[in-house]
């Protein structure tokens, strides 16, 4: 595809997403409801301490790599003309769970590594240099989810096996490796925008208010990056398809 075509695919793509979010926000918000209201009131907790915070942060991955699941699981049945029932979806999370973790594990480890880091270089050095880890740290994840960003939806809305979704989803992210990478840059704005909010409230109100308003903004903001990353498998997987079937 020539450059337009490619802007003119991630806009639609965009555009559905953000479409789809508004008129399923309801709906939606149901997915998101362990994140909405179990992530603030942990965020609270791990900001009492150091060692708190580490502990918490495999609940967190956790809790956020569940509910990311489950909302990708009501994209599919919306992208499919289905009424989304969350009960249903969170049980085939449960089912799966294993396919889900294995891969989403080696993300998983290095978003931890990351967090650990930039929590224990933060309390005991200067929090600038925790900030600064989080950055750079946060380059790498998101390097890694540009090619990895469709083994969610490859498993919960396609069917895949995990070991089928290492060759077809290394596939996918070598022929759209850039294109993918742009489009987790503009789904994760909004999330930026409230780390950002939620950094300035941190520093001018207080540290656990700032971690729940973040812990908030990603809970707010998984639906959203769900949809996009599941509309856009679904484009990538035909277009694969449509390439292996062509003479």
């Amino acid at each position: 595809m020539s450059p337009s075509d490619v802007s003119e695919v991630m806009r639609k793509i965009l555009e559905d997403a953000l479409i789809t979010y508004r008129q399923e926000a309801a709906n939606l918000l149901i997915f998101a409801g362990p994140a909405l209201v179990v992530g603030p009131i942990a965020a609270l907790i791990a900001a009492s301490g150091l060692v708190t915070a580490l502990v918490m942060v495999p609940v967190f991955l956790l809790l956020y790599l569940a509910t990311y699941a489950a909302c990708v699981r009501a994209a599919s049945s919306i992208l499919h003309n289905l009424s989304p029932d969350a009960g249903t979806a969170y049980l085939e999370v449960l089912g799966g769970a294993p396919e889900i973790l294995r891969a989403a594990a080696p993300g998983a480890a290095l978003l931890a590594g990351v967090a650990g880091v930039a929590l224990v270089l933060g309390d005991l050095v200067a929090p600038l240099l925790g900030l600064a880890v989080v950055w750079l740290g946060g380059g790498g994840v998101l390097l890694w989810l540009a090619r990895h960003a469709y083994d969610q939806p490859l498993i919960l809305a396609h069917g895949m096996r995990t070991d089928d979704v290492a060759r077809f989803g290394e596939q996918l992210a070598e022929d759209g490796f850039l294109w993918t990478l742009t489009l987790l840059t503009v789904v994760g704005l909004p999330l930026l925008a409230g780390g950002l909010l939620a950094l300035g409230l941190a520093m001018v109100v207080t540290v656990p208010f700032g971690a729940a308003v973040f812990a908030l903004a990603v809970a707010l903001w998984l639906p959203l990056s769900a949809i996009s990353l599941t509309i856009a498998c679904s484009r990538l997987v035909g277009d694969e398809v449509a390439t292996l079937s062509s003479p």
